[in-house]
Order: C-alpha cells, then sequence, then structure tokens
C-alpha cells in the first residue's frame, strides 16, 4: 500500500509541475514569425539545460512538434525523389556505393538502381539506409 501512494504522489507532483509549465510557457498553435521566433527561444532555453525533468522534456517535445508543425506549412520541402537523397547522403558523407552497402547489407547493384530512380527504396531497405546515415526512414518514402 505504501509504495502505491508514493508513486501517486510522484505522478501528482509530475502532473502538476507539467501543468505548471503549460501556464509559464502557454504553448499555442504558431500563426506568425514573431510567435515562432517566441516557441523557438523556449525551446532553446529548455535545449541548453543540462538535466531536463520528465515534464521539461514532454515540454519540449510539445514545442518541437508545433515548431515543425508551422515550419511544414511555412517552408514545405520540395518534392525530391528518394534516389536523390541517397545519393546526396552519398555524397554528402564522401562515401561509395559499395561502403554504404557493406555497412548496410543491401546490394552494391540495389543502391544503383535506387540512385539512378529505377527501383523504389523498400521498408527494410529505408531502415537499414536510415540506421545508416543517421536520418529518419521517413525521408526515402516516395513524395506524395
Amino acid at each position: 500500500m505504501r509504495n502505491s501512494n508514493v508513486k501517486t504522489t510522484a505522478n501528482t507532483m509530475a502532473h502538476t509541475t507539467y501543468q505548471e509549465l503549460l501556464l509559464e510557457y502557454t504553448p499555442r498553435t504558431i500563426r506568425s514569425q514573431s510567435q515562432y521566433e517566441r516557441v523557438l527561444g523556449q525551446a532553446d532555453q529548455l535545449m541548453r539545460k543540462r538535466k531536463l525533468t520528465r515534464a521539461e522534456d514532454d515540454l519540449l517535445e510539445l514545442l518541437s512538434s508545433l515548431v515543425s508543425q508551422y515550419e511544414q506549412n511555412r517552408f514545405p520541402a520540395p518534392d525530391v525523389a528518394p534516389g536523390e537523397i541517397v545519393a546526396h547522403l552519398i555524397e554528402s558523407r564522401d562515401v561509395t556505393k559499395a561502403e554504404v552497402a557493406r555497412a548496410t547489407g543491401i546490394p552494391r547493384q540495389t543502391i544503383t538502381h535506387i540512385v539512378n530512380g529505377s527501383r523504389a527504396v523498400s521498408k527494410a531497405n529505408r531502415a537499414k539506409l536510415a540506421n545508416y546515415f543517421h536520418v529518419s526512414p521517413d525521408l526515402f518514402l516516395p513524395a506524395e
């Protein structure tokens, strides 16, 4: 019984702390450049802390989502084919297709076909490429 009370108190404190942060930061949908800059500043303030509480981490995730949503609407990314993205990553990392093939287990010929646009990136290969290049697998999805 005693342990469940401690957990409840800890959860209540964390919940209250998050509520206090929400009151302090008042996150809202970003609709203007000035709001965008304010939220970026708030997120930056949190990221500069050495260690975030659970509530601060949750708030940072929320602020990051708001910034991302605004940026996607305000600065839409151009449609780029997955093969072009793979080619760019290979070039920018100064590696060869053979090195990527060895590191990912994807046959070099498959990588060549992906880069040339004659082959789509399979779900399994998206995961391998994302892991190798340290990017999101969604980056290799075809443009809508």
